[in-house]
């Protein structure tokens, strides 16, 4: 059972996010500002802090920041409402792993936790090998099974935590970016899944008649003929992971730009906004049917 601090001002958000997390099996404590939500903290550290952005005394932005920089292995999600999608660009800035939609929180916000939370725990079983891991490349094919991303981006957040020097919360982005460009290339340029389908929204309340949704069209031609590739090159200088489908989908819309109110609360959008705040250069190439994310090994939280 993790223990997760939820900072929110609003007592029907609080009730309903609240409600959530204990059904994901997590101990919950509530404050109701950013200021309480810091004492909160120092006093007795959680596993994650979920935190709302406008707030009175310190918004969710400050308290992001301040928690970073006071422990950067403790991994803080914000929760947006439209008109505040600059302070959710701020909060990911100074070092948020995640963000989760106001409108999307029965779908999304149990399955953002439990991602972040699970490499938070593959990290701390890795973390005192860092360093010790020199130069690892690797490739990984992938399925059109969604279901199969998880595990490979753990595999990648153990080698990540052994072979570099960044922080729990900087792996912990790269990992969430990660994650969001392979599905992208699996659901929309693989399977070629239009972002209004409302498969891809219900598959994250964990509608299982969703993802048999998926597998069967995965199994069936074209789609089933192809593949994702992952490959990860990790130096002393920059992480680079390159990603590959078969499709003919995009790898990710580009439009809405990044940062508008549209691009958060479009999933395939949401993913090009984690990817652009976390990573250090994004290069699309044959025709966004393949992209390369790098990561500097020397870029540090501002």
């Amino acid at each position: 059972m993790a223990t997760i601090l939820l900072a929110e001002d609003s007592s029907t958000h609080t009730a309903l996010m609240r409600s959530l997390l204990e059904q994901g099996g997590h101990r919950v404590d509530c404050v109701v500002d950013g200021q309480l939500a810091w004492n909160a903290v120092q006093e007795s550290r959680p596993d994650l802090i979920v935190t709302d952005l406008r707030m009175p005394e310190l918004n969710g932005c400050q308290l992001v920041e301040k928690i970073v920089d006071w422990d950067p292995d403790l991994p803080c999600v914000v929760v947006t409402a439209r008109g505040s999608e600059g302070l959710a660009v701020d909060a990911l800035a100074v070092g948020a792993v995640n963000f989760v939609p106001k409108n999307s929180l029965q779908k999304l916000l149990n399955h953002v936790v439990r991602q972040t939370l699970a490499m938070a725990e593959v990290n701390a079983i890795f973390k005192n090998f860092s360093g010790h891991l020199e130069n690892p490349e690797f490739s990984i094919q992938l399925p059109n099974e969604v279901a199969a991303i998880e595990p490979a981006v753990l595999y990648v957040m153990q080698t990540l935590a052994a072979a570099t020097c960044l922080s729990t919360v900087q792996r912990i982005r790269v990992c969430a970016a990660l994650s969001s460009a392979l599905f992208n290339a699996m659901c929309y340029g693989n399977l070629e899944i239009k972002d209004e389908d409302p498969v891809v929204s219900r598959m994250f309340a964990g509608d299982h008649s969703d993802k048999d949704e998926l597998r069967e069209r995965a199994t069936q031609k074209p789609y089933c003929d192809r593949k994702v590739l992952l490959k990860v090159s990790v130096s002393t200088i920059d992480t680079r992971f390159f990603i590959s489908h078969d499709g003919p989908g995009r790898m990710t819309r580009l439009t809405p730009a990044p940062g508008t109110s549209e691009s958060f609360e479009l999933e395939q959008c949401r993913g090009f906004v984690l990817m652009t705040s976390f990573m250090d250069d994004i290069i699309f190439q044959s025709g966004n049917s393949s992209v390369v994310l790098v990561k500097s090994e020397a870029t540090g939280l501002p």
